[in-house]
């Protein structure tokens, strides 16, 4: 079976588990490093669109996501799913092969890069660094290698057709070479105590600017007080 076969008929399991709290957190992820109400996103792994309408709606009529999935079927239950929404786009297809013009806010891959094969990962990276703006970022959420590893060894019936664990040297190697550096980095929990996630953003490198250097840390009360007990004693 290929993955777009195994995909489509991934459909009813997607609906049966619906919106949980990975999709709300990958939502609070983006927010968190820079999503706005007028930004424009691009989500690849859509899926049914189950994190497509969290984004849809945090979004509102000042922003729009085009949403792909490599399965046809998935794409159709989206669209019935999220026709009430203007600001949705949603198109089938290899996100390897697909065509897209034009330039995005943010770039979502959520749950996706761990169901691409790793000889793609270098093909993947540099198209995604073609789609997102030099001052935008690159929303990545997957399992924890550690995590996906046990999955591996105690429920293999979990996993899906392509399902690999992701090491944070073999991203940064694909990611690297086409401009995009590992800006942050992180693995929590979802649902397992030890922390079964990872959310990473990578930046363009050409979008880094300048820095600037904080102000210094005002002085505590207490100090403060001392000083001015100080100068009244002179």
């Amino acid at each position: 079976m290929d993955a777009k076969t195994y995909y489509d008929e991934y459909v009813g399991r997607q609906l049966q588990v619906g919106v949980n709290k990975r999709h709300r957190a990958i939502l609070a992820w983006a927010q968190r490093f820079g999503m706005r109400p007028d930004s424009s996103v691009l989500e690849l792994g859509c899926g049914v669109g189950t994190l497509t309408g969290l984004l849809a709606e945090a979004l509102g009529a000042g922003g729009s996501i085009v949403a792909v999935d490599l399965s046809p079927a998935s794409i159709e239950s989206a669209e019935q799913r999220l026709g009430a929404f203007d600001n949705v786009r949603l198109l089938a297809g290899d996100v390897l092969e697909l065509e897209l013009p034009g330039s995005f806010d943010v770039v979502v891959l959520p749950d996706v890069i761990e169901h691409i094969p790793a000889e793609r990962h270098a093909t993947l990276f540099q198209r995604v660094a073609s789609w997102v703006k030099p001052e935008g970022f690159v929303l990545l959420h997957y399992p924890s290698p550690h995590y996906q590893d046990w999955t591996r060894e105690h429920h293999p019936e979990r996993l899906q057709i392509i399902d690999q664990a992701i090491h944070v040297d073999a991203l940064a190697a694909s990611a690297y070479p086409h401009g995009l550096y590992v800006q942050h980095l992180e693995t929590y929990s979802v649902w397992m105590r030890e922390g079964d996630y990872v959310v990473a953003v990578l930046r363009p490198s050409t979008g880094a600017g300048a820095f600037t250097q904080l102000p210094p840390p005002r002085a505590s009360l207490a100090s403060r007080l001392v000083r001015r007990v100080r100068r009244l004693a002179r």
